[in-house]
């Protein structure tokens, strides 16, 4: 077998066994995958990234079709609940008085394959009438959307607003004050101060504390420190169970420590709130691709869906090579490892 990118092949003999530098390495490209998957990349006024969706008529979605109006855009799935309790507090937001006369759309934009019962969705309160499909991910992935929902507002001229990823206690607020600003309403002092303002209640307490011990557990873990990590991760799981970053981080951590089992939950945890997050079902088949036997086909059935989804995603390309090392595919693997360090390399040039 021609030499891979990082190395010489993980298995000696079955069963499968994985070197702790290699499991090292898998587990920081799951790591790096989720923590780059946050939106945090969204700046206000840079240019919105490529929208690309099409309407239930057939109609194409555009960033060019959607200019000169304020857009709220609404990644999420129609059978989801937290995506529809987002629907509706983003149609309350554009109800406030001091919006009136502003031209606001609001874009739903899934990623269900196949046609949408558009009248069955009909009778379900408050969620927006255009609602765009995104089968191959192109716009989940050009928005690097990691949760379900996360709400981009957009101004007029095409430019970044603010981005939420998931809901949060302040999200009704922030997201008033988000389309407030765009529309000219309130100053970028007085919005600058609404995002740094602290929060009064005791939940937002609570997550904002969460935030800052993952921000810990993180800075750990980049160290080496893996138990103290975990152990801040659940801490700041304990107050705030939604901490979806923290929930991957974590199951990074025990894959790392081949916790398979561990991190098999955390990730199922992480699918069960948000079905189409790409790091959960990444990180489920490394744990089956670990695992072996009968549960590579479930992890190379996953990785392949993901692949036709998202064909630039590296480590989707890395977890394919090993899954047909493991099966014996020598030049299959090879091409595929080669494959996720092209990628890898086009990241880091254009980053």
């Amino acid at each position: 077998m021609s030499r891979r990118p990082h190395g010489q092949p993980w298995h000696d003999s079955a069963p499968w066994r994985v070197r702790p530098a290699a499991m090292a390495l898998l587990a920081a490209l799951t790591l790096c995958g989720a923590t780059a998957q946050a939106v945090t990349h969204l700046k206000r006024d840079m240019e919105a990234p490529p929208i690309a969706l099409r309407d239930q008529a057939g109609r194409e979605i555009t960033n060019a079709s959607l200019r000169d109006r304020l857009v709220v855009l609404i990644f999420g799935e129609t059978y989801h609940e937290k995506t529809r309790e987002a629907c509706a507090t983003v149609d309350a937001a554009v109800q406030d008085a001091r919006l009136v006369g502003q031209p606001i759309t609001l874009v739903l934009a899934t990623a269900q394959e196949g046609p949408v019962d558009q009248a069955k969705l009909a009778a379900v309160d408050r969620l927006p009438p255009n609602i765009a499909q995104d089968a191959q991910r192109r716009t989940f992935g050009a928005y690097q959307v990691a949760v379900m929902p996360t709400v981009v507002v957009i101004d007029q001229r095409g430019r970044v607003v603010h981005a939420f990823a998931g809901l949060s206690p302040r999200f009704a607020d922030l997201l008033t004050d988000s389309l407030l600003y765009a529309a000219g309403r309130i100053t970028a002092d007085t919005f600058d101060g609404a995002l740094q303002s602290q929060p009064t209640t005791r939940a937002s307490e609570a997550d904002v504390r969460a935030e800052r011990v993952a921000q810990l557990a993180r800075q750990l873990m980049r160290r080496g420190l893996d138990e103290m990590a975990a152990e801040k991760y659940r801490e700041a799981l304990e107050l705030n169970p939604r901490l979806a970053m923290a929930r991957l981080d974590l199951a990074t951590v025990m894959l790392k420590r081949q916790r398979l089992a561990e991190a098999e939950q955390q990730f199922r945890t992480v699918l069960a709130d948000h079905p189409n997050s790409l790091e959960g079902a990444l990180g489920l088949a490394f744990v089956q691709t670990l695992r072996g036997g009968g549960e590579l086909d479930y992890a190379e059935k996953t990785v392949r869906a993901l692949l036709a989804r998202s064909p630039a995603t590296p480590r989707a390309h890395y977890l394919l090579g090993l899954i047909q090392e493991r099966r014996g595919k020598a030049d299959d693997a090879s091409a595929s490892f080669k494959k996720s360090a092209e990628l890898l390399l086009e990241r880091a040039e254009q980053e």
